[in-house]
């Protein structure tokens, strides 16, 4: 099973080239959206295995914003914006976040970036899952 990736892009044609990139990659791009609301539903209902998250999104609430959320349904969030301000990192890094992805992204750079963050989710949620009894 290839690991699934919600794609949070307001810029359509950026969404579009990642999903192809890393759908040649093997992974499974469940949705592209560009709302923070959205991405919210989305991930809530279609569970991926990671979020790749834009900081500035179309409507009223930013990527960070959509990210707090997220991150409490125990989905990894990973940055990709072209937002690179010293501002910006601090406030994305308040928050859970596993990385913080520049634009213009290299790729393979990214797709190591989404290996390790995938490998550590799934190393975290066994943790849990043995701390708590469950198997």
């Amino acid at each position: 099973m290839s690991e699934r990736i919600l794609i949070v892009e307001d810029e359509a044609i950026t969404a579009l080239d990642l999903k192809y990139s890393l759908e040649d990659l093997g992974y499974e791009v469940i949705d592209t959206v560009d709302t923070g609301q959205d991405a919210i539903d989305v991930a809530a209902e279609k569970v991926p295995d990671v979020v790749l998250m834009d900081i500035k999104l179309k409507g009223d609430m930013e990527g960070i914003e959509a990210a707090e959320v997220i991150s409490e349904l125990r989905i990894p969030v990973i940055y990709l914006t072209a937002n690179t301000d010293t501002d910006t990192f601090e406030k994305s890094n308040v928050k859970e976040s596993y990385a913080f992805v520049s634009k213009p992204y290299d790729i393979n750079k990214l797709d190591k970036t989404l290996k390790i963050t995938i490998n550590r989710a799934k190393l975290e949620e066994n943790k849990l899952n043995d701390a708590s009894g469950f198997k």
